[in-house]
């Protein structure tokens, strides 16, 4: 294990519970009873300074020292654990243990728990064979009467650089986790979370590997993100100094707690991807990092997002995830599409300091809750700020108007179903190649024509998850039976080679995707023979089926396959 540090947990009605194991005695005289050994825990809690857009940093002046809450401690002689138990919300503890041995307290930057509510969450070092983080005091013996002795993580700030361990960090994170896992079980007392890994180390830096991915055992990471897949599994975190470090960015490692809510316990259809403020985006990535900002504040309590960076972690930027203030000025492109948008309304709907177009409306985290676990998660309808307003105002008539204030005022217009069949919201400036959202096909009922853009791309982020790259159909199977799929290039421009490819999604998120590269037949020339064609036996049920042009949604570099721009197809589905 790497010796670091432990973190504090809010309180989560949790009863205090221990185990321990007795020490052995040869002789022939009676062994000393049991005695307690008690304490706190705490660590190293360095505040972050909103900066008014920019700016901002690590207020180390201000550091305080905080309970470790909900965490493991144990009493080892030796390697052998004699007692083990978890920290109060007060960072407390008390272990009893046979009287006269020698041993040492150990912290554990992990929060487990089993029955009801459960998870298994732990913070490990990914550049040390994720290790997980402990923190280590000194040896001593108990003795024959009770004791107290306290363990405290500092932040290993020497004034000017980190001079010792950061043994503080993990448990900062571990802070963090816990005020989301508390948000989850004020709506759900017995939500079982799957267990968790927090990747974090000093060497994680915001760079990639030599083949441009991140490469979690050298620390390269690109930025700090939440992953499901396999060798990336878990959320990761900056750490560098004078770089970047997020373990005391409350907001950014709730953000990323988000993501892992929505594979854990509902259901995300993002295609991810780099994303920044005024970004007109893929209305899938729109929701979920809009969702991840927006569930920071609620978990954290506190509006203002701030992630610090910089020589001595002194700058960074902040904005207030409840809309336009000091902080930030007004959303440049509000609409179904902008993340700021998703994230002002998902947070008014439950804030509790309303103002603006929420003045009277009073809901909590739980309504919000229930609709991610409902019909948000398992609609045929792709993740978007429709499938959860139609979801939520559905089971919540009496609200519904007030829901629907706070959609309009982001320029959103009146939601009525899962597909956004109301939108006439195209863009900023308007595209003529991204509305309706979802396009009815009907079924052997000849071709529709769809464009795929590129048009929303920015010159930082680039196209590969904006607005208008892919394209959404919807229809429905009235009988089982094999089904088949085509897209055709109609429309490509000048001298480039149209790579349509489709993807099939069902309800919950299943999805079936055919991605082949072009025949030989395609070229500049014969553009008809630029298409995707797949086949796949349904069973009847509403289906939406996407289509996009593969190389709208790649980065411009390597050049070969830059986004080629606006390009048409023709798409159909058939029957035998």
């Amino acid at each position: 294990m790497a010796t670091l540090s432990l973190g504090r947990l809010g309180a989560l009605g949790l009863a205090f519970s221990l185990s321990a194991c007795g020490g052995g005695g040869g002789d022939s005289a009676p062994a000393p009873g049991p005695v307690t050994v008690s304490g706190t825990v705490t660590f190293d809690l360095v505040p972050t300074v909103a900066g008014g857009g920019v700016g901002g940093g690590l207020d180390y002046a201000n550091t305080v020292a905080s309970p470790v809450r909900g965490a493991t401690v144990e009493l080892i002689s030796g390697t052998t654990v004699l007692a083990s138990g978890t920290t109060d919300e007060n960072g407390s503890y008390s272990l009893d243990v046979a009287a006269n041995r020698s041993v040492f307290l150990r912290a554990k930057a992990e929060m487990v728990r089993a029955g009801t509510p459960s998870w298994d969450f732990r913070v490990v070092d990914n550049t040390n064979g994720d290790a997980l983080y402990v923190l280590d005091g000194p040896t001593f013996s108990t003795g024959t009467a009770s004791s107290t002795h306290n363990l405290h993580a500092p932040s290993g700030w020497g004034g000017s650089s980190y001079t010792g361990v950061r043994a503080a960090a993990p448990f900062a994170i571990l802070d963090a986790v816990y005020d989301a896992a508390a948000e989850v079980v004020t709506a759900d007392p017995s939500v079982s979370l799957a267990p968790l890994a927090l990747h974090w180390s000093i060497d994680n830096r915001p760079v990639a590997g030599a083949d441009g991915v991140p490469v979690p055992a050298t620390g390269e990471i690109v930025t700090s993100f939440y992953s499901p897949d396999p060798g990336y599994d878990g959320i990761f975190l900056l750490g560098a100094e004078d770089t970047d470090t997020d373990e005391y960015d409350r907001h950014v490692i709730l953000h990323e707690w988000a993501h892992y809510f929505e594979h854990a316990l509902s259901r995300s259809d993002s295609v991810a991807g780099p994303h920044a403020r005024g970004d007109e985006l893929d209305m899938r990535t729109a929701f979920s990092e809009g969702w991840g900002n927006a569930f920071s504040a609620i978990a954290s309590g506190q509006s203002v997002y701030t992630d610090v960076a910089g020589f001595r972690q002194s700058a960074g930027f902040s904005f207030d995830v409840e809309g336009p203030g000091i902080l930030q000025g007004p959303n440049r492109n509000p609409g179904w599409y902008s993340e700021e948008s998703v994230q002002e309304i998902l947070y008014d709907i439950v804030d509790a300091n309303p103002d603006g177009a929420d003045t009277n409306l009073a809901m909590d985290f739980s309504a919000l809750y229930s609709v991610f676990r409902g019909l948000h998660r398992t609609g045929v309808g792709l993740t978007s700020i429709f499938s959860l307003i139609d979801a939520l105002q559905n089971a919540n008539a009496a609200e519904a108007p007030l829901i629907d204030a706070l959609v309009r005022a982001q320029s959103i217009d009146s939601i009525g179903d899962v597909y956004g069949s109301n939108e006439t919201n195209s863009g900023n400036p308007a595209s003529a190649d991204v509305l309706p959202i979802y396009t009815p096909v009907t079924v052997n009922g000849g071709t529709v024509n769809l464009c795929s853009t590129d048009e929303f791309r920015s010159n930082t982020t680039g196209a590969t998850n904006k607005l208008g790259s892919r394209r959404f159909l919807r229809f429905s199977v009235g009988a089982a039976d094999t089904y088949t799929f085509t897209a055709v290039a109609t429309d490509v421009p000048a001298g480039q080679i149209a790579d349509p490819d489709l993807v099939l999604h069902a309800a919950g998120g299943v999805t079936t995707t055919s991605e082949s590269s072009p025949a030989a037949d395609c070229t500049a020339t014969t553009t008809a023979n630029c298409r995707e064609v797949f086949s796949k036996s349904l069973t009847p049920a509403d289906y939406v089926l996407e289509v996009y042009e593969w190389t709208n949604t790649q980065p411009d570099s390597p050049p070969e396959f830059a986004p080629i721009g606006l390009t048409c197809f023709d798409v159909g589905v058939t029957t035998p």
